[in-house]
Formats: structure tokens, sequence, C-alpha cells
């Protein structure tokens, strides 16, 4: 009987590890991504140019993080907003496949630059992440954390402040979990209440 419970009560709990578990929606879940303006190029002396691959839109949406401290022209979507190179503000947009609620999100993007990310609630941008300067070199990895859920079919990034040379290595989405998901989890741990209250009754 003990066995029995024990299987019970570790399947109910590895329900709740998927139940909880984000999924980033973004590699799978765009159609569109945009952006106004020059990326890949740099102004005239710049020192950036040693190291540098080519400006990569679709970079942000692959998955996958850069290691830590990679140069920030190095596998990212990147700019130079000098005036020279960008009279006008250059921005990341992706366009999802539908409307998704989201509450977290996860951006790799250039150190000494503070950038938000911008959701489309159907009549306006609204902030939701204010993504701060860290400490460190190049690409480095910043976390919301938990968010207020929000629901929007495109996101966008743009750069706030810094100096001027911008990048954004990886930006991802966490959906918050589906009812479907919750209720499987619920009606886990039931099973497992239900079963234990049934050995107790049980006469010994």
């Amino acid at each position: 009987m003990t066995r029995v419970r024990g299987g019970l009560a570790a399947a109910a709990l590895a329900l709740a590890p998927a139940a909880q578990a984000a999924t980033n929606i973004i590699p799978a879940g765009f159609r569109v991504i945009s952006w106004p303006g020059t990326a890949g190029v740099l102004r005239a002396g710049s020192p950036w140019g040693p190291g540098s691959t080519l400006s990569n839109p679709f970079a942000p949406v692959d998955g996958l993080f850069r290691p830590e401290m990679t140069q920030w022209n190095n596998g990212s979507f990147w700019w130079d907003q000098h005036p020279s190179v960008n009279p006008f503000e250059l921005f990341w947009t992706v366009i999802l496949d539908r409307p998704y609620t989201l509450n977290r999100l996860v951006v790799q993007a250039d150190n000494n630059d503070s950038y938000i990310v911008e959701a489309w609630d159907g009549a306006r941008w609204t902030v939701v992440f204010d993504v701060p300067e860290v400490d460190g070199f190049g690409l480095m990895t910043r976390d919301s954390g938990i968010l207020p859920a929000f629901t929007t079919d495109r996101l966008r990034f743009r750069a706030t402040g810094g100096d001027l040379y911008h990048a954004l290595s990886e930006l991802q989405a966490f959906a918050v979990p589906e009812p479907a998901t919750w209720a499987m989890l619920i009606a886990g741990f039931g099973l497992v209440g239900g079963t234990l209250r049934r050995r107790r009754a049980l006469p010994a």
C-alpha cells in the first residue's frame, strides 16, 4: 500500500513542474519581424568592426542565448544609433502568430544600455519590462521575473539609453499556463488526496 501511495504521489508531483513550467512561445510562435532603419552598419571610425558579425534580425527568436559577455555585435541583432547611421530611432518588433497571455520576459542584450520591451494592446504600445543596464561586458541576460499578466500579439524592443551601440541577442516570452494544465495539476493532487483518505479508512 505504501508503494501505491508513493507512486500516486510521485505521479501527481510530476504534474506540478509540467503545470508550472513556463514555455517560451516565441521560436514557434512568430510571423513577422520588422525594424525601421539601418542595422549592422557602424559609424565612421568606430572601433567595433573587429569581432563583429552580420546583424541578424532573427537571432532574438532562435531560442538560444549567446555565452554571457559575448561582444555586443557578434551573433545578435545590432545597430548603431549614431545620427550618421540612423537619424531616426530604430526599434525591433516581433508579431506573434496569435495573441498570448504572458507574465515573464527574458532579454539578452548589450549590457551598458537600457531598453524597454513594449506590448501592443490593440490600441497602443505599453511598457511591460524596463530592461536596466547591468555590470559586465557585451551581451548579458536580464529576467523580468513574474509580471502582471498581459495579452498581446506583438512585442517591441527599444533602446532608451546608453552609448548608441545597441544589440538584442535573445527575447523570450513565457505564457501563463493554460487552464487545462492547471486542471490536470489539481486533478492529480485530488487523486492522491482521495486515495490516501480511502487507505486511512481501511481497517488495520
